[in-house]
């Protein structure tokens, strides 16, 4: 496998209209902004004057709930956007019309998906949950009249628990990788599709190491941009705004800060469309056999 391959085709389908309309409805789903609406001045004003644990309740426990709902509902929307973005990355390896309708048809898969994703956040979850039992455990058993250092326990606790969580969010993330795409692109069930994951993933385990190395080096790459470019700009930004425009319009429309969320959104939609594409295009070399030869026609 071409690895670098998967990429250079990915990046001419990063400027594709119709995926960036799904890629912006991940972007957003997953992007908590209810929490930039919620936590607002009127909020931080009721919270100061909280003076009581009751009275700091009542403030936060309506934002939670809503902050609940809308984390659910962009779970789904954003899984149902992933579905699109794979469908639609498909056709077009398929040399067929990529189109806002075709990418609605990956709709019919939605509950095989969020089900899927549910069953790998599980470990995820069940890390988190036994971490917070090991911490309480050691801090329950903290001697703070030791002579040695009481906290050298928990550092080490936190530590391993780090390790372990990286470890089990790699082993979920590629999974999904194969499971998700088993779906839609070839309409597996639930157990097929889990299974065939897990055999992509002991059988082609180089070909992820290799594609995770190159996003980590793209990565690495983007931050280094940032850091001579991006920062010094933002600081030029910055020291040259006057104070009212520092505070003009609060924090919503503050240019500033508009400027910057334009710019985080645009490249989370960037990133997005850039690793659906490069884990549907290296799906498609694992499944050649399996899958259809692409139109002798070029579509998209």
């Amino acid at each position: 496998m071409n690895h670098w391959g998967l990429f250079t085709n990915s990046f001419g389908k990063m400027l594709h209209p119709v995926l960036w309309v799904y890629s912006l409805l991940i972007t957003v789903a997953t992007s908590n902004l209810g929490a930039f609406f919620l936590f607002n001045e009127q909020t931080i004003r009721n919270l100061s004057k909280a003076t009581t644990l009751q009275s700091i309740q009542t403030t936060l426990a309506p934002i939670f709930a809503i902050l609940i709902v809308l984390g659910v509902v962009g779970f789904v929307f954003a899984t149902f956007g992933g579905a699109a973005l794979i469908h639609l990355i498909n056709q077009l390896e398929m040399r067929e019309r990529a189109t806002l309708g075709k990418g609605l048809d990956a709709g019919e898969k939605i509950f095989q998906l969020l089900v899927v994703r549910v069953i790998l956040i599980l470990p995820n979850l069940l890390v988190v949950v036994l971490a917070f039992a090991v911490m309480w455990g050691q801090l329950a058993r903290i001697d703070l009249t030791s002579r040695t250092n009481p906290l050298s326990g928990l550092f080490g606790g936190v530590c391993g628990i780090i390790a372990i969580a990286f470890v089990v969010n790699l082993l979920t993330s590629a999974l999904s990788v194969g499971a998700e795409r088993a779906i839609v692109i070839e309409k597996l069930s639930i157990g097929k599709a889990l299974g065939l994951s897990g055999q992509l993933l002991a059988t082609q385990l180089g070909d992820f190491i290799m594609i995770g190395l190159i996003f980590l080096g793209l990565s690495f790459l983007v931050g280094i941009v940032f850091a001579c470019v991006g920062q010094p700009l933002l600081g030029l930004m910055f020291s040259g705004a006057s104070p009212a425009a520092l505070t003009r319009g609060g924090l919503l429309t503050n240019p500033i800060v508009v400027l910057m969320t334009s710019l985080g959104l645009i490249g989370n939609m960037l990133a997005t469309i850039l690793g659906t594409s490069v884990w549907t295009l290296a799906y498609r070399q694992w499944r050649a056999d399996q899958l259809p030869a692409p139109l002798a026609d070029d579509f998209a």
